[in-house]
This record gives structure tokens, C-alpha cells and sequence, in this order.
């Protein structure tokens, strides 16, 4: 907020100003004058809430409410609506079908951590525009989507705009705000593994005026996890309030409390059983390759941030976004290592780690928008910075062996001897961008400058590293957007991501970088609520870091990966009852360079091909009013395994939802709605993903949920 004071002192001057001399006008009043809240009935804007699945503004590819048909690169949103008709548990099944995306690498285990990838490559996640932060070890934040009003994936470099980003794109959740007219939900759900599950989403104005707004959502939830012996717990609150002194000033606070007692497992099975065939059989897919008696999983988050907007005229507006974040955790994990020559032995390791770590982050904004003759113009500038403060006692030993047919559990296991690491981080970033509209011609133009450092200290072994980088990186791209809503772009843009440690002759790895090409496609048609996208990519990342081929106890620079691909999406509502998205990805990813065995291979775990639809249909007249049925398919192709030795098969899901709107058979239950939702509906047996070496996990068999909403 500081920072954010800091700039408005300093504006006034330039809006007193700002329709005077030089032939700058201001532009159009910008529909979104209040970012912050959402508002029944009004326009649609980059942070509203929207009917359907087809959202047509965004904030997360530019920092503007900009239309996505003018967004120079490849972007999905995901609407409250999608989620709820699906009955989205997680963030990985949010986006299952959604274009460029590979959800679920880790199968029906590791739903602790939000593991999945864009363009072939880990994606980074986000929350209200900034990332959450984890520690690099264990300690990595994990928000629930149903405190959520939608998820956007912009995919490609994104670094101009957030930093240390990923070269494969970021996943951006954004909360649900406080309302200015009264909203009350509450649900309660049931399902296969003694799945329980109760949710409130309250809000709406606290005076007659309407100044003062809140919104409270929560959700509690316990169930028996796929793998045996394992079970999932969570309960979060998420209280938010906002002030809107007048039309041109919102101040939004948001707090976060969340709990996970519990999270299944973080294990594996054996390609032997699972991928590939085993002489003894098929391992079962609740096989559990770790120990209760040792197994531990909790972690506890918290969070305080603001969202701040003001708005000085029509040409200048100030935004400022701050959190604070606290993760505090507890880890044992009994792990499988690799089969032995029997087929049925998997022999074991043990990992510990209790982990804190606090953030802070900021990111400051000014925006401008005005018109040089016949030029309409959004500037854009900003400050951000982030701050990691954590600590980790880790250690790792061995466990017990055990009988992947036939395993015996409570086993005595010594827990492994720890090591103490402190360390903390800074990364600033300053950045700039233009958007400029000349009749059809939209031209975006980004670039920023980062530092970033870091300090990690072994207290148990007394050793000291240091970090220091500096990168510029930057977008630029070009849109013509015909009256008939086809909108034709091209974009280069860029990433960089830091990397710790050294080589085996001392010196420092530099970051790693990322740059991508893209051309693609916009049809957004007018008069109806539909987006059709299509885009083509090459994607390159450098100075991955890889075994050193002299030492082969270092790591050298020597790697890169590309990734080259085709992305087909559509969102559409056909008429009012039918809704309607699909999706195709088709990848090649390979490593170009490499000092170890890798160069010239496929990355794993990424499928060559993908492809899901979905249709959901309401009934608004006769016997059957108020019903409605939804179903959808997923596709994912083979996939390779690290060393490219075997394939993984592929694999078909089913999922379908029906609903009931029971107000309309009783009228005195106006605002209940019953439904059932199933999820891999024919419970087909598939592996995932065999993602390192001798691990591979298997998918969620058939989940299937029925429960009530009440609404008033």
C-alpha cells in the first residue's frame, strides 16, 4: 500500500494535465471501472463473473482488461460456470479440457501439489496476478479452485509482464470478490471413497449504499484417497471486503485460511505391472508403495492481500496488488526406488522435511489510455518485486522393502537424519507496454528489466551459496481484428527463470531463457457467445541444466528443449440451453541439446496428441424444464517414458453430469439444486504417466458425486 500511495501522489499533476496541449485526447471511457467488484447486469469485464463458458475480455495477457480477440497470444478461461457443471476438485481437473495443457501428470497421486504442464513444460501458478511462491523443495502453496471464480492459462513465455516465469506459460486463478447485490450459497456433496464435502459462498453489500461490500466463501472436505490406506482433508475460509468510497476508488482485502490435516500420497508404482507387463500380474491401482506408520502429510496456509484502484479521470488510473503469504508443513514420505530382478520387490527410501516459508509480493501499476490523432492508445507501467524468507530440515534414508502384490504395512522405520537450510530471495522487476489500435491494427509492445538474488545457507553442514541475475525480457505482437470478429495475430515473446548453484569449475549457472514464435487465429462471432482459436508455436528453452559429461557428480548448461505444436479450441454457447467447449493439442517435444543420454529424445510425460469436448444442455421448457445433462470425452495420446525406452498407453475418459433445478417442480424450494456428477464413468484402468525413471503413476478410476445446492 506504500508503494501504492507513492504513485498516486505523484499522478496528479499529470491528470491535471492530461487533456492539454501535445494532440492527446482521452480515449473512450474503459468499460471496467471497477475491476475489483463484480456487478450483476453490467458489462462484462476481465474480473466479473461470467454466464457460460465463453469469456470475452482477460487480464492475465496483458495487466489490462483487454478483449481476449485482441490478446496476442494463446489464452483459455475457465468460468465458474465450466468448473461447477464439471464439479472441478482441483486445479488439474479445471483444466482438463483446455487446449495446450497436460493435467494430471501424476495421476490419482501427488493431488497435493498442483503438478502439470503447458506446451510440454511445468507451468507456474498464480493467484490474483501473482505467483505463489514456493520453496523450491517441498513447501509449495496450493490454494482450492472452489474458492475461485475462474482460472486462465496464457500460454508461452510471459516473463515481459510477470518475471521469472516458465517458458510453457502460467496459470493464473483469480478469487471471487465481494458483490454489489446479495449472494448466498451453501452445498453439501457425497461420493465413492466416503467423499464428503460442505461449501458456502456468501456476499453482498453491508450498507444501503453500497460502499462497503464482503464476500466469505469456505469449503470443508474429507475423503478416502485412490491409493489404500490414504485419505484427503482440507478445510478454507476466504473472507474479503471491499470499500468503494466513490464511483472511482475501490480498496478490496482478501484473507485466506486454509488446513490440509491430510493429502493422500506423494508415491508411485513400477513400470513392471503398471505401463509395461509384469510375469506375476498387475499391480493393483490402490497399491500404496509407502508406510502409515512413518507417512505424514500437513500443511497450513495463510494469506492477507488488497487489490487497490484509482482512477483520476478518463486517461489515468492507479492499481496496486499486495500479499503476504504463510505456508507452514510437515513431510514423511516412504518412496519406491526400483524393482528388484523378483518382478514383486520394490525396494524403498524414506524423505522428511518440515518446511515455513513467508512471501511477499507487490506489483504496482500505471495505466494510461488516450488517442494521438487516430491512434487509440493503453500504456501500461509497473513495478513488482517478491520476497521468499523460508527454512527446511530435510533429510533421506532407506525403508523396509515390500511386495508390490501382496504388501504388509506398519513396518518399523527410522527416520532419516536431517540437515537445517535457510535462505531467502529478491526479485524486482520494472516493465512497460504499449498497446496501440489503428483501425483494425492492434500492436502490443512489452519489455522489462528484472534483478533477482538469493542467499541459501546449509547451517548443518556450514556452506553458503549466492545468486545474482539480471535479464531484460520482452513481447511484441500484432492483431488486425476484422468487423466479422476474425482476429489474425502473430507474437515473438521471451522468458527467463533463474537457477542456483554452479558448475564443476565454480562458476555460476546463468538463468535460463525461453523464446517463442506464434501465429494463430481469433473468430469470435458477432452477436453470439462463442470464441474459436487456433494457434502454432515454436518454443525453445536454453540453458537447462544437465549432468555434466566430464563429472558427472555436477551439472553443466548444456541443455535445451523445443517444443513445436498446434492448439484448436472452442467455446461456445450454440443457443441458450447448449453449452459447448472442445479442444485439440497436437505437441513434439524433444531435447536438441544435451551432455547425458537425453539429446535428441522426447520430453516425458507429454502426449503427442490430445483431445476432450464437453456439451451441457438445460431444459427451459416442457415436462423436463429445469433438467439438465452434460457429458464430455478426454483423449490423451502415448507418451514417453524418461529414458524414451517405452510408451505409456493411451487413453479415453467418459464424464457426465445431470442437474435438477428442484424449484421448478416446487416452487417453495425456489433456488435448490440437486446433481450428480461422474468422472472416468467406465472406470477404465490407465497409467498417467511414467515421469521419472522408475516411477509411474496411475489415474483416478471412477469418482462419481451427488449433492445439493441451496441458493436465495
Amino acid at each position: 500500500m506504500l508503494l501504492a500511495a507513492g504513485i498516486v501522489a505523484c499522478v496528479p499533476a499529470m491528470a491535471q494535465t492530461s487533456g492539454g496541449t501535445g494532440g492527446a485526447t482521452p480515449a473512450p471511457a474503459d468499460p471496467t471501472l471497477l475491476p475489483q467488484v463484480n456487478v450483476t447486469g453490467d458489462a462484462e469485464t476481465a474480473f466479473s463473473p461470467v454466464q457460460g463458458f465463453v469469456a470475452r475480455r482477460s487480464v492475465t495477457g496483458t495487466k489490462t482488461d483487454t478483449p481476449v480477440l485482441e490478446t496476442p497470444q494463446s489464452l483459455s478461461v475457465i468460468t465458474r460456470d465450466q468448473m461447477d457443471q464439471q464439479n472441478a476438485q482441483t486445479l488439474n481437473g479445471a483444466v482438463r479440457y483446455t487446449a495446450g495443457v497436460t493435467p494430471e501428470t501424476r495421476g490419482a497421486v501427488g493431488t497435493r501439489y498442483d503438478l502439470l504442464k503447458v506446451r510440454g513444460f511445468d507451468a507456474d501458478t498464480y493467484w490474483n496476478g501473482l505467483k505463489l511462491l514456493g520453496n523450491g523443495w517441498y513447501g509449495t502453496p496450493q490454494v482450492d479452485p472452489f474458492l475461485m471464480e475462474r482460472i486462465e492459462v496464457l500460454r508461452g513465455p510471459v516473463s515481459v509482464l510477470y518475471g521469472q516465469a516458465g517458458a510453457g506459460g502460467v496459470i493464473n486463478q483469480q478469487s471471487k470478490l465481494p458483490t454489489l447485490d446479495p449472494f448466498h450459497e451453501v452445498g453439501i456433496e457425497f461420493g465413492n471413497f466416503r467423499h464428503k464435502q460442505l461449501t458456502f459462498d456468501l456476499g453482498g453489500p453491508l450498507d444501503a449504499d453500497r460502499h462497503f461490500l464482503y464476500r466469505i466463501t469456505g469449503i470443508g472436505r474429507a475423503e478416502d484417497a485412490q491409493v489404500a490406506q490414504t485419505r484427503n482433508e482440507r478445510i478454507a475460509i476466504a473472507p474479503s471486503f471491499t470499500w468503494r468510497p466513490d464511483n472511482d476508488t475501490t480498496l478490496t482485502l482478501l484473507g485466506l485460511y486454509q488446513y490440509d490435516p491430510e493429502s493422500a500420497a506423494y508415491g508411485s508404482v513400477p513400470p513392471s505391472g503398471s505401463a509395461l507387463p509384469n510375469p506375476l500380474g498387475r499391480i493393483s491401482r490402490r497399491f500404496y508403495d509407502g508406510d502409515p506408520n512413518f507417512e505424514k502429510f500437513n500443511r497450513t496456509q495463510g494469506s492477507l492481500g488488497y487489490q487497490f484502484e484509482r482512477r483520476f479521470n478518463d486517461v489515468w488510473t492507479v492499481r496496486s496488488n499486495g500479499r503476504w503469504f504463510h505456508l507452514g508443513q510437515e513431510y514423511n514420505s516412504v518412496y519406491g526406488s526400483g524393482l528388484q530382478d523378483d518382478n514383486r520387490t520394490l525396494s524403498r527410501g524414506t524423505a522428511a522435511s518440515t518446511d515455513n516459508l513467508d512471501t511477499a509480493s507487490f506489483d504496482n501499476q500505471l495505466q494510461g489510455r488516450f488517442n494521438t490523432g487516430p491512434v487509440q492508445h493503453t500504456v501500461l507501467a509497473g513495478f513488482d518485486y517478491q520476497h521468499l524468507n523460508t527454512n527446511y530440515r530435510s533429510g533421506f534414508g532407506t525403508a523396509p522393502s515390500i511386495d508390490i502384490f501382496s504388501p504388509t504395512y506398519n513396518l518399523a522405520i527410522e527416520a532419516p537424519e536431517r540437515y537445517l537450510v535457510r535462505a531467502h530471495s529478491n526479485q524486482y522487476g520494472i516493465y512497460a507496454q504499449e498497446q496501440a489500435r489503428l483501425g483494425g491494427f492492434v500492436l502490443t509492445l512489452g519489455g522489462r528489466q528484472d534483478w533477482a538474488d538469493s542467499t541459501t545457507r546449509n547451517l548443518t553442514y556450514d556452506t553458503t551459496s549466492k545468486q545474482s541475475d539480471h535479464a531484460f525480457t520482452g513481447r511484441v505482437g500484432l492483431t488486425y481484428v476484422f468487423d466479422n470478429g476474425i482476429a489474425p495475430y502473430v507474437s515473438y515473446t521471451e522468458s527467463f527463470v533463474p537457477q542456483a548453484g554452479t558448475d564443476r569449475t565454480g562458476k555460476a549457472f546463468d538463468p535460463e531463457r525461453g523464446r517463442q514464435y506464434e501465429a494463430g487465429i481469433k473468430y469470435q462471432p458477432p452477436g453470439m457467445s462463442a470464441l474459436f482459436t487456433a494457434a502454432v508455436f515454436d518454443l525453445t528453452r536454453k540453458n537447462l541444466l544437465t549432468t555434466d559429461a566430464v563429472n558427472p557428480y555436477y551439472q553443466s548448461q548444456a541443455g535445451e528443449a523445443r517444443s513445436q505444436g498446434v492448439e484448436l479450441e472452442a467455446k461456445l454457447s450454440v443457443t441458450e440451453s447448449l453449452d459447448v467447449t472442445a479442444s485439440y493439442t497436437w505437441l513434439d517435444t524433444v531435447y536438441t541439446r544435451n551432455a547425458d543420454p537425453t539429446a535428441g529424445k522426447h520430453l516425458p510425460a507429454v502426449p503427442s496428441n490430445q483431445a476432450a469436448a464437453w456439451a451441457y444442455y438445460t431444459f427451459h421448457n416442457g415436462p423436463v424444464t429445469g433438467l439438465s445433462i452434460g457429458a464430455g470425452g478426454r483423449y490423451t495420446g502415448e507418451t514417453w517414458s524418461t529414458d524414451n525406452s517405452f510408451k505409456v498407453k493411451s487413453f479415453l475418459l467418459a464424464d457426465a453430469t445431470i442437474r435438477y433445478d428442484i424449484g421448478q417442480a416446487i416452487p417453495q424450494m425456489r433456488g435448490a439444486e440437486a446433481y450428480v456428477n461422474g468422472q472416468n464413468l467406465f472406470d477404465r484402468r490407465y497409467v498417467a504417466s511414467c515421469y521419472y525413471g522408475e516411477w509411474c503413476a496411475f489415474g483416478f478410476g471412477r469418482q462419481v458425486f451427488a449433492g445439493l445446492k441451496y441458493r436465495w
